[in-house]
């Protein structure tokens, strides 16, 4: 009866085993190991914060869930040959599915992307709307306009790397954050000082002219008098022209012509 019981307890326990190796291996095969064929990585760096992405985010070409975002860590932890500037840019390293970026098993895929980031292929962290999630979005610029440069990085990647592009609002935020330091730096009571300054010598300027016309007003008064005794005689001179046009030829003379005089 015990050896029974000993027999039971070892079909039980092997069957155990062969159950906990195939549910490994189930996970081990969804994890990745079974679609490592249809699945590429790549990565990108962001210098603004990437608040709401974690891993598992989705990444998006053009709006199309192509993948997740399997990692996101700092360049100081993934690289040793970094300028100290670059110490804290992040790293953000995604999972595309090979399928679903519509790529043949026999493509290239370091061909195909060398393509479309000649094309200008940028990543961008963009919100998910009110719930604060974040995803990645893939996406080619809009036709007829350049795509920036990428800048230069310190360090050697070792992935296909996709250059950043700032969302609009970190835009935004970059704009505001460069005029307010330029007004934080801007000397308020000099530029007062100055202003102040430029309208005291703005009422001098205009006493003197007032004091010059009030000075000057007599021989304006004559001048304007005689302007009008000028212009009164050339009135008089048009007139007298214009009733006797001969005067433009000779001079007047009261005494008649000889063929007409008597």
């Amino acid at each position: 009866m015990a050896n029974d019981n000993h027999a039971n307890y070892a079909k039980i326990g092997f069957a155990l085993v062969l159950g906990t190796i195939a549910i490994l291996g189930t996970l081990i095969y969804l994890g990745g190991v079974g679609n490592s064929k249809d699945e590429f990585v790549c990565e990108t760096y962001y210098d603004h914060p990437v608040t709401g992405l974690s891993i598992g985010s989705e990444v998006n070409f053009r709006g199309v869930k192509i993948g997740e975002v399997s990692d996101i860590s700092f360049v100081s932890a993934e690289y040793d040959d970094y300028a100290e500037e670059d110490a804290q840019v992040i790293v953000i390293r995604m999972n595309l599915n090979r399928r679903r970026c519509r790529l043949a098993a026999s493509d290239s895929v370091e061909a195909v992307f060398s393509h479309l980031l000649e094309r200008g292929l940028r990543a961008t962290v963009s919100s998910s709307g009110i719930t604060g999630l974040s995803k990645l979005e893939l996406n080619l610029p809009r036709a007829g306009c350049d795509p920036k440069q990428p800048r230069t990085i310190s360090w050697c990647p070792r992935l296909m790397v996709i250059p950043p592009e700032p969302s609009m609002l970190d835009s935004f935020a970059d704009s505001a954050t460069q005029v307010m330091n330029q007004i934080n730096k801007m000397d308020f009571s000099s530029a007062w000082s100055n202003v102040s300054s430029i309208a005291t010598s703005a009422s001098q300027i205009a006493s003197s002219a007032n004091a010059v016309v009030e000075s000057q007003r007599a021989a304006v008064s004559e001048m304007m008098d005689n302007l009008r005794q000028v212009t009164g005689g050339l009135k008089e001179l048009v007139d007298e022209v214009r009733d006797n046009p001969s005067l433009l030829l000779r001079p007047r003379d009261e005494r008649p012509l000889p063929e007409t005089a008597k």
